[in-house]
């Protein structure tokens, strides 16, 4: 019997956290990247020869990762950026209805009836956890957990506490919308001065690819060609050949792409999830470039 009463909580819960699409998003890059990492093993061992090789399948499994999971949070968080930038304005609303005489409930359920743009989804499945029978506070909580950022956590924070204290809930409500408007513009102007080192970054990788191309289309040939074949002999060298030379520049710009991508993200708003697309730009144009130009 407790079985069957908590079978449709979980569903709804599911339903309403809006996570079922990031979790099929998941199954789906480790799939894929799976398939990579298998071929890579099978190509190590010569059970599947083909013209690529095994470091390149697990760059192609890093770029399905990066390139699928990287897209879906790269929309995710522009849809949040969204969110964050009406929410002051259902806040406020939610302030007159309550001067207008309207509980916490009733002016949730009035908000949901309105047009907040992208918000206003979140506020139905808010409205719709309220109708199926949860609190006020755990529909924001669910909310805010769903969206994930610190100001509208903050906010949320505000408006339960001063539901629970029963004073001027409404002069609270308008205290948290001007405080999570001007939350957005320090992260604004955050987002806007880091920019520029984001932009330094992908400069020194793309330096960096560059000076490698110019050593492997030029140095490094007149170094390992026949006319110094007597210098290497000179030398005590047993013979130094290009192919044994590219193939560790080739590493070296695939880590250089992966360190620089996970830095440029966290430069760019303090998150790590942010540093996915980023690091599959300068994988991807690291691999490009040594498959497509130099032939690696």
């Amino acid at each position: 019997m407790l079985k069957n009463l908590q079978k449709p909580d979980f569903i709804k819960r599911i339903i309403l956290s809006g996570e079922s699409t990031r979790f099929f998003i998941k199954v789906i890059t480790v799939a894929i990247a799976s398939i990579f990492v298998i071929l890579s093993i099978l190509t190590m061992v010569g059970a599947l020869t083909i013209f690529l090789t095994a470091v390149d399948f697990l760059v192609l499994a890093l770029l399905s990762v990066t390139g699928i999971f990287g897209m879906y949070e790269y929309l995710r968080v522009r849809k949040i950026y969204k969110i964050d930038t009406i929410f002051p304005d259902f806040v406020r609303d939610l302030a007159e209805s309550r001067r207008a005489g309207m509980t916490f409930t009733k002016a949730i359920l009035f908000a949901s009836k309105g047009n907040y743009g992208i918000l206003t989804p979140e506020i139905q499945k808010i409205s719709q956890q309220v109708s199926w029978g949860s609190s006020v506070t755990d529909a924001l909580i669910s909310f805010s957990e769903r969206v994930q950022t610190r100001s509208i956590k903050r906010t949320i924070s505000l408006i339960i506490e001063a539901s629970k204290s029963g004073g001027n809930v409404a002069d609270v409500l308008d205290v948290a919308a001007k405080d999570a408007r001007e939350i957005k513009m320090l992260e604004a102007e955050r987002k806007s001065n880091m920019a520029s080192y984001v932009v330094v970054i992908y400069v020194a990788a793309f330096v960096f690819l560059a000076i490698i191309a110019i050593l492997c289309t030029s140095f490094i040939p007149s170094m390992t060609g026949s006319s110094t074949a007597g210098l290497q002999g000179a030398m005590g060298g047993g013979g130094v050949n290009q192919e044994d030379i590219l193939p560790i520049f080739y590493y070296a710009s695939i880590l250089q792409g992966l360190g620089s991508g996970l830095v440029a993200g966290v430069f760019e708003d303090g998150n790590f999830s942010s540093s996915v697309k980023h690091v599959f730009v300068l994988v991807f144009v690291s691999w490009i470039a040594f498959k497509l130009l130099l032939g690696v």
